[in-house]
């Protein structure tokens, strides 16, 4: 038997301020819900694939860096310039700010935390 990830589903304290992040700062499109309704909002990350945030008490959520989402781009230069400009903290695995994870292999990877504490990686990683 096989499976496919079909979505991931996260609690978030403020849906608004969780959905701007995940449009704004990070770049991804938001998409119809298709459950209707707005206490649940849908992001597309690319080729079909998605995930949805609705609001809730994170008070019991741990989060740990080491637990995160990792999403690979094509531009790996024009992300990282982007959040430059716009001043996105981001770091690398260690904490470093502005720092740069390059993995033995050459992938470059950044990390960026959400304002629910859950970290997004972006990397280089070919598709």
């Amino acid at each position: 038997m096989s499976y496919r990830l079909d979505h991931i589903a996260l609690l978030v304290r403020d849906l608004e301020e969780s959905v701007g992040f995940l449009t704004e700062t990070l770049g991804l499109t938001e998409m119809a819900n298709p459950m209707g309704g707005t206490a649940i909002r849908w992001i597309e990350i690319g080729d079909g694939r998605r995930f949805h945030v609705q609001a809730g008490d994170v008070s019991e959520v741990h989060v740990e860096k080491q637990t995160h989402f990792a999403l690979s781009t094509g531009d790996f230069d024009a992300v990282l310039t982007r959040f430059v400009a716009e001043g996105v903290a981001f770091s690398d695995m260690k904490g470093t700010p502005g720092g740069i994870n390059v993995r033995p292999d050459g992938m470059r990877a950044i990390f960026v935390e959400d304002p629910n504490g859950y970290w997004f990686e972006i990397n280089d990683f070919p598709a």
